[in-house]
This record gives structure tokens, sequence and C-alpha cells, in this order.
């Protein structure tokens, strides 16, 4: 069972930094966010086993992706999917106006949805903070209970989703996740347990028809269901809907392929909108083409995503039930930080807009340059974007660039995207501009700048701006909202990197655009940081191996796992001796005497019954065979090897028959089958067989040595924002810090008369330590330091602030590491843990006096 974490130090600095709850949100927002939190706290009660096997799998387990990166989950994302998973399957809201009834704070200014007839939930996410991952996990947790659970909870849970782009530019990017189902197999979406289950395709719009799946996503743009209607005054301008596609038209045409599609299918459905705030309107054609599948087939729900749900006027859409605002996402870093650039520059006056604007974009460039010199040791390209106010401004700005800066900006590497001077774009000229934006970010790409009056509008997933030009006024004809008008350039440049890195992208512009940029910080109760145009210039710390220092090398071996997860326990199984489990003897029935006397995990009878009877409730069973097979299922999910389920129903039936109830018992008397279904009776059998198991679940195997070492001079260069010390005896140009403890211990380090060589082992070099936390789950242990002595001793240091109850576990791991690979290598390898409070007590001047700490570090 998941369990809450204990406040760390780090924990508790980023509760700080947590301005989420303090910013205006929509009206359930915040009751939502406590009674979710009470949740958590309270270890997830009355959800389904699924549903806990895939909290538990997300967020409570260490994950590496196929390069060997770790990767986790973002609290923004948890919080999402646990909220979408309170509301609509603990509290079971099926309304907007139940929501509304139950969460809101004041209704006063909140008008009730008109149309209400199926569970209707928006999700707010910051733009660039994983809206895409919280949609795989909606839809892996509705249909794997559709799929594993008894059939009366089962029912209620969607097997056929829709995801809906609103233009193709979307459409596109949601293709490079979704299809073949890709974002399922590179994230850790589905547990291993739970594989036996995983019968899902993604059909993406153009491709044949297949054989239905038992679960099924089909992705297309909502354009797939309409006609375009001729483009009125109040759409969005052509040049817009040149790239992005057309608004939401409003004459419809029949529902044909997907929606034929859908009605034959079983079951319930969830539709799933991204770049929702074009549903505000609950009359418009995208609204009523929901409703008409719902017509043919039930909707579980529909689930709006977006970073700006909001209607015309600012006001967020009430049936939000979580929101990521972009003020926090900016602390968390998950965004890079806007920078409003303040400069004194003078229009010039001209009917030429490359003369009326030449000072602000001779600042731009330059600032570019900043940016590609100190990117150039990272291999990473920036990209500048200007927007103007016209096609022929456009058109002049970019031949400009084209002619002032030959080398960096001549010929293909500027790319203009609008329509051509009849006003429409060839399908030719359409297709290459998708495919030259699409690749923006690619090293093999030309193009160092875009010229557009396109905004950087929704689906242009481009992470490499640095620099965003506004050359244009945006008022609320345009209906263009102030996150939007910077939005694409806040994706991270280097998200696959984890590193402590705050990334920044430099806003430049004229007086009409900055006021356009000051109503974001008014709308996000934000305040940007400002720079000096042509004062501040670009630093980027970055953090590399030098040849110069060579002589610091250190090398650490490569040892092969002395951890896996079996496969089988088929013969751990066959041993198990259900009589000698230590296990209180359950009650046979109501006026039993044991019921008295029962004690489990220090709970009564009553209490323990009350604890456990929503997770631990079956339908009543005829036959005691049903519940042997029911709780051999949950058991072998419990300890993530489904397919020993058929291994463990004859040790089930022996528990029952024999030890459970303190003596021989007749399986098929009825009493005896009522007894064995009980919650309390349950909850017993699951959780002395997986204490059992989980041990045995991990075996150890002896390590070898695959490489004699591995240098750190072989680490690629990253950037870094954080603590560094300078002039260290490190292959590194600067020893990279976490926090003002580990600089201190660095300090020490370099100054120790008895070491030689140190260095701080940053998360990209990737050296890490399995281990075991203490519910049996395989996790992965970071190192903070190495170091030398003048002995030719290999240290693994670790600074500890405060501890958790997981250091003992990795304590252990790193202490038979550093044996193993002492025993290998034949160079002798110790571990040391540093607490904070103990080294600055003991103000040590040797790395000999640390071990003064050793026998605080082994618990």
């Amino acid at each position: 069972m998941p369990r809450r974490k204990r406040a760390t130090p780090d924990n508790a600095q980023a509760d700080l930094l947590d301005v989420a709850s303090k910013l205006r949100t929509a009206p359930c927002v915040p009751a939502l966010r406590e009674a979710v939190k009470a949740c958590v706290a309270g270890g997830y009660k009355g959800i389904t086993d699924t549903t806990r096997i895939l909290l538990n799998h997300w967020f409570y387990t260490d994950h590496k992706l196929a390069t060997g990166a770790p990767f986790k989950y973002h609290r923004s994302q948890q919080e999402a999917i646990e909220t979408l998973v309170f509301v609509w399957e603990f509290e079971k809201v099926r309304s907007r106006k139940a929501l509304l009834e139950r969460y809101a704070q004041n209704l006063r200014d909140v008008r009730l949805p008109p149309l209400d007839d199926f569970a209707r939930y928006c999700v707010k996410m910051a733009t660039g903070s994983g809206k895409t991952k919280v949609m795989s996990l909606a839809v892996a947790w509705q249909f794997l209970n559709s799929a594993r659970e008894a059939e009366e909870i089962a029912k209620d849970y969607a097997k056929t989703f829709l995801l809906l782009a609103p233009n193709v530019i979307v459409l596109e990017r949601l293709k490079t996740d979704f299809a073949g189902g890709r974002i399922f197999r590179s994230d850790p979406v589905i547990p291993r347990e739970l594989e036996i289950f995983w019968e899902f395709d993604c059909i993406m719009r153009g491709e044949a028809e297949k054989a239905p799946a038992e679960g099924m996503l089909f992705l297309t743009n909502i354009q797939q269901f309409y006609e375009r209607a001729d483009r009125s005054a109040e759409q969005e301008p052509e040049q817009m809907t040149a790239v992005l596609g057309s608004k939401p038209p409003t004459q419809k045409l029949e529902l044909t392929d997907f929606g034929d599609r859908i009605a034959l299918r079983a079951g319930y459905l969830v539709v799933l909108n991204d770049e929702a705030h074009h549903t505000h309107d609950e009359g418009s054609e995208w609204n009523n083409v929901i409703r008409t599948l719902s017509d043919k087939t039930p909707l579980a729900a529909q689930l709006d995503f977006s970073a700006t749900p909001r209607f015309q006027k600012g006001a967020i859409f009430p049936w939000t039930i979580s929101d990521y605002p972009l003020k926090q996402a900016i602390l968390d870093n998950i965004v890079k930080r806007p920078m409003k650039g303040i400069a004194r520059i003078v229009e010039a006056k001209s009917e030429y807009a490359s003369v009326r604007y030449r000072g602000y974009l001779t600042a731009a460039v330059e600032r570019w340059r900043e940016y590609r010199d100190q990117l150039t040791t990272l291999k990473r390209k920036p990209v500048l974007f200007v927007m103007m106010n016209d096609t022929d401004e456009a058109d002049d700005v970019a031949g400009w660039l084209r002619e002032k800066y030959p080398a960096e900006f001549g010929g293909d590497k500027t790319q203009v995207i609008h329509t051509d001077k009849s006003g429409e774009v060839s399908k030719k000229e359409l297709d290459e501009a998708r495919k030259a934006v699409h690749d923006v970010d690619l090293p093999e790409s030309p193009i160092n700048a875009i010229v557009s009056v396109l905004m950087l509008r929704e689906g242009w997933d481009v992470k490499n701006v640095t620099v965003v030009v506004g050359l244009r006024p945006y008022t609320a004809k345009a209906n263009i909202l102030p996150e939007q008008a910077i939005g694409r350039g806040l994706r991270l440049m280097f998200r696959d990197l984890p590193v402590g890195f705050t990334e920044r992208v430099d806003i430049i512009g004229n007086q009409k655009f900055l006021d356009f940029v000051d109503d974001l910080e008014k709308l996000e109760d934000l305040k940007l940081d400002t720079f000096e145009v042509g004062k501040d210039k670009v630093g980027i710390v970055t953090i590399l191996p030098l040849d110069s220092r060579k002589e610091y090398d250190i090398g650490l071996p490569v040892l092969s796992p002395t951890l896996v997860r079996k496969k089988t326990l088929a013969d751990e199984i066959a041993s198990l001796d259900v009589m000698s489990f230590q296990t209180i003897l359950l009650p046979m029935t109501a006026d039993d005497p044991r019921n008295k006397t029962f004690r489990y995990e220090g709970y009564d009878i009553i209490t323990l019954q009350k604890e456990v009877e929503r997770d631990y409730t079956i339908p009543e069973p005829q036959t005691a065979q049903e519940v042997i097979g029911y709780y051999s299922r949950r058991i072998a999910e419990a300890v993530k090897l489904p397919s020993q389920f058929a291994a463990l129903a004859p040790k089930v039936r022996d528990f029952f028959e024999q030890k459970a109830f303190g003596q021989t018992v007749d399986l098929s008397d009825s009493v005896v089958v009522k007894a064995m279904g009980t919650p309390v009776a349950h909850y017993v059998c699951v959780d002395v067989f997986s204490k059992a198991l989980k041990k045995m679940t991990i075996a150890e195997q002896e390590p070898m040595l695959l490489e004699p070492e591995r240098l750190l001079s072989t680490c690629q260069p990253f950037p870094w924002s954080r603590p560094v010390l300078e002039d260290a005896r490190t292959v590194f140009n600067l020893v990279p810090c976490d926090n003002n403890f580990e600089r201190d211990f660095a300090k020490f380090l370099n100054n120790a008369t008895d070491v030689t060589r140190l260095a701080k082992l940053p998360q990209p070099f990737g050296f890490a330590i399995d281990y075991t936390d203490g519910v049996m789950n395989l996790r992965s242990y970071y190192p903070d330091f190495v170091a030398v002595d003048d002995k030719g001793t290999r240290w693994l240091l670790e600074t500890k602030g405060a501890e958790t109850g997981d250091v003992a576990h990795k304590d252990i791991a790193a202490a038979q590491w550093c044996a193993n690979a002492t025993e290998l290598t034949g160079t002798k390898w110790e571990y040391l843990k540093v607490p904070q409070k103990g080294f600055e007590t003991l103000q040590p001047s040797r790395l000999e006096h640390l071990v003064a700490l050793k026998p605080m570090t082994l618990l």
C-alpha cells in the first residue's frame, strides 16, 4: 500500500515554494486539494485494487528509461491523476452540477451547466508540464480497471477512448506519443504484473481498420467530424489557420469512420480533449459531436486538458478539478523561466518593419548569439522566434535577417510561415512549413529563426526557443490568451537531463507587445524577472571534464546487478508451509469467541473491519473455490508475479482448510465459505502470503565485473544553476553541488591533506546502486561524491541532512557494492555516510577523521 512520504529537507523546501494553493483558481480546486491530500495520507482507502497497484507503480517505484536515465512523474502529474481517481472512483461524481455543489467554495458567480448528462472534468496544467503523460495514465487507469476488476466494478470503466485534437499540428504532436501505443511502452505506464491484461491498440486517423482489441484508443482532430465552414470575421486570422487548421466550424458532416467504429464497441467511452480551451462554448459543434457520440456509446467521462481553460473574460472553467498554474511550474523548473527584456529603444518612423523595429531585431539577434555561444559546448542550437503584425512585415523582416546576417540567418536558416499574397497556402507549402517547424529542434535542422504572423500556439512543441520577439499588438478580438503568446517558448531544452538547471526564455518586444505580456503577470499572479537588453549578458554554467585535469580522473568499476526480480516463484511457493505462518486465527461466525480476543497489527476485529472493508470487500461468494481464486490473484499481483496464480491457489486452499480457523474445516460448508469471504479474512490472507513471498521475489546473485572502470571524464557536459566549487582537485571544471552543505563538504575534501582526487557523481554520468526498500520494491540510489585518499582507497561518500526510512537500506546496498568492487577489482573501496550534524560538530580536516562518524552510518 502506498504511504505518504515524511517530509525531508528537499520536500520541506518544495513546500515552501508551493504557491498553487495561494493563487486564484477554479471554484472546486481548493476543497479538492485538501480532500485528495487526506485521501493520500490515509493510504488511498476506497479505491480498487487495480488503481492501488497503478498508483504504487507510478509514484512509489523508481523507474529507468531504456537509455538508463532515471524517470519520475512530476508531482503535478501525480496530483492530476490522483484527483481524477478521487472524484470519479472514490466520490463517484458523475456530473458537473454534483461536482460544483459538493466542492465549490462559492456558487454565487458560477452558472450551472445546462447540458450535464455525463461526468466532465477539466485538468489545468501549465504549458510544458506534461499533460500528455497524464492522459496516458488516465487511459491505463480506466482500461485496466475494466479488464481485471470483478464484473460489477469493471462494467463502469471504459475500454474505448477517443482523443481529440483541435487541429493538425496538435494531432501530429499527439501521434508521436500514441502511434503504435508508444507512450505506453516508453513510459512506465503498465506495471509488469498487469501486462497480461494489456490488450490495447491505438488507432490513428487515416489508418486502416484493424481487428478490434479489448481496449482501443482512437486519435484524430475534431475536423474529422466536420465540414469546414466559411471563415467569419470573428474567427482566427487566415495566417493562423494556415498552419494550425481551422477552429471548430459550425456545419457538421455525418459522423463517419471513427464515430461508426466506436458505436460498434460495447461498454463505456472516455473522450479526452487536448487543448480543450476550444470547448468552452456549451453549444459549440465540438461539444455537440461529443453529445452525439454519447447517444450511441455511453460516456464514462469527458476529460478536458488545457493550460488555459478560460472563458474569454478570463474565468477558469468551473468544472476544473486540478490546477497546476504557470507560476508554480516556473518555480518548480518544469518550464523555462520567462525573462522580460527592458529596452530603451526608439522606433524609427518608417513604413518598413525592418527599419521601424531594427533596434529590437538587432538586440534580439545579439541575444540569440549569446545563447548560441553558451550552448555550443552543450551541443544545443537556440532558435529565435519573431512575431509580426502581417505577412508583408514578416517578409520584410525575414529578408532583412537573411541579408544582414547571411551566416546565421541566410537562405533556409530563416523560416517564414504565412499565407501567400493571394491569401492561400498550397498543400506543398503547408507541408513544408509543418515539417520545418516540427524538426526545428533536431541538430540537422538548418533553421535558426522563425518569422511569422502566427502565434506560437498549441501543438508547437519547440524546445529550443530561447528568444521570443513580439512586434505586434494582441487584442481580445484575436482570441489569444497571454500564456499562449509565450507558451511554446516555455518547453525545456534539457528535459532529458536530470540536473539542477534553471532554463529561461527571453522576451523582447515593443511596448504594445509587452503590455500584453503584463496581462500574463496579472492573470497568473506572477512577476517576471527582467534583464536589461544590451547590458545583462547570458551566462550558462556548464559542467564538463577537462583534458588538462586528467590527473584527477576517477574510474568506477561496472558491476553486474546483484538484485533481480524473479520471474517465477514456483519452487518457493511449493515449499511454503502454511502451518508455520505466524498469524491470528480467524473467527468463523459473528458470535465466535475469537472475536473478543482478535488482534491483528494492533487492530481489534471491529476496527480492522472498518479499516479494510472498502478495499477488501468482494461479492458474496457461492463456493470456496471462488474465494481461493480471487485471493490467489490478488496475492500474485501483490508480489508482482501474476503468472504464479495457479501455483498459489493450492496453498491458499491449504491455508483456509487447515490453518486460518485453528482447525481443519470443510470448505464446502456454507458457513466456512461465508467466513472466508469477509473483508478481514480477505485482508489477512493476502497480507500473510504477501509478507511470506515478498522476501523471496528478489533474488541475490553473484556480481560480475563487466568493465574494470568507467572514467568520469566520459561524462557529457551538462548545465548547472546550483552552487559550485571552483579550483578543486577534480577532472571537472567545477564541482556541482545540490546545496550549501554539499558545497561545504566538497570544500572540505579539496582541503583535506589525505585526499588526492575528488568528484561529485553527477546523475548524467549514470552511476547508481540498486537496493530494496522496506516493502521490497527495487529502487536506485545515486551516491553524492567519490574520492581517492593518499593510500589509494576509493571512497563513496553520501552527505545527509535529515534521514528517511529508506536511508538504512541505501547504506547497506552501498556498503555491499564497495565490498563487491574491492573483491572484483583488487582496489579497496569504502562507503561512508556523512550526517550534517555530525560533520559540523566534528569539524574534520582530514578524510580519515570522518571514520569517527562510521558507527552512525549502518543502523
